[in-house]
């Protein structure tokens, strides 16, 4: 089994269609999909138009549909205040709608752009948490100070939020302060990242040398070091364990060599470098190969 071990010791670590006069509410079983899938056809019928009217007197995903269909003009005459009219009325319960608001403000749809609209209303659809998407356009709208005020510390707080790597290595590059907190969040990211990429390049060696039909008897894996030193996102490689095959070890060092590191953690003063520990196996099967062997078992 793969295994990715971080030696990092960090003190700073988403039905059919029925006609109105027979659609019961014990009846409306997935009435989202069935309205979605009413909107995404060519051109919608008068009944399908009207069920979705129906529809959205008892769902909220059907009435923000029937506000896109106001909004472009499908099924229905194009009238944009109603369409944001509908919105509204949706996001007071389902904030995340307010983020349909705030792209009709951003990109001047029914008026002007109006960036300082937008913000509020991208600001207001994530009053609850778990939308990431609109979590990260609020952020970068503080961090570049589109439609108000730049504001790198809260930009920052949704950054971690979203979990979102680059954007918080550009932010550190800025020179943003952090906090003891975010540091160790800031690291256990990272881990994460090493971690990911260091599965990834051990999958693509595992899947190379099962290609060139390379394994050993002892299926020993090949330990690898990958030791991050500051200023360099090149590992420097040692080899901790041999698979007792010369051939299949160059092989996994040459894999490796063109990794680097994600980027650079927060490394506490009396910490220089910190070590992952990669582990390829040798057992000359590929990862299908794997799944079928344990679905035999």
């Amino acid at each position: 089994m793969n295994k990715v071990v971080a030696l990092l010791a960090l003190t700073a670590l988403i039905t059919g269609c029925k006609s109105l006069d027979h659609l019961q509410v014990a009846d409306q079983e997935f009435p989202s999909f069935r309205c979605a899938n009413y909107f995404k056809q060519a051109s919608m019928s008068e009944q399908q138009v009207a069920e979705i009217r129906y529809l959205s007197t008892q769902n909220a995903n059907c009435k923000v549909i029937l506000g896109e269909m106001y909004e472009q003009g499908r099924g229905v005459p194009q009238d944009i205040d109603k369409a944001k009219d509908i919105y509204e009325s949706v996001a007071r319960r389902a904030p995340n709608v307010y983020s349909r608001l705030g792209d009709m403000a951003a990109a001047g749809v029914g008026g002007p752009v109006d960036l300082v609209a937008a913000r509020d209303f991208y600001q207001r659809s994530i009053a609850e948490p778990g939308n990431t998407e609109m979590e990260l356009k609020v952020a970068d709208f503080l961090e570049n100070g589109r439609g108000g005020p730049q504001d790198l510390q809260a930009a920052l707080k949704l950054y971690f939020k979203a979990n979102a790597w680059d954007n918080l290595q550009r932010l550190r590059a800025k020179g943003v302060a952090m906090t003891t907190e975010q540091q160790q969040q800031y690291n256990k990211i990272y881990v994460r990242q090493v971690q990911s990429g260091v599965r990834e390049e051990m999958q693509e060696i595992e899947e190379r040398l099962a290609q060139e039909k390379l394994a050993t008897p002892e299926r020993k894996p090949v330990l690898l070091e990958l030791m991050y030193t500051p200023g360099s996102l090149v590992p420097v490689i040692s080899l901790q364990q041999s698979s007792g095959s010369s051939v299949i070890d160059q092989k996994v060092l040459q894999g490796f060599s063109d990794y680097r590191f994600p980027g650079d953690p927060i490394l506490p003063p009396e910490q220089k470098n910190h070590a992952t520990i990669a582990s390829v196996r040798t057992d000359g099967l590929t990862e299908r190969e794997r799944l079928r062997a344990l679905s035999r078992k």
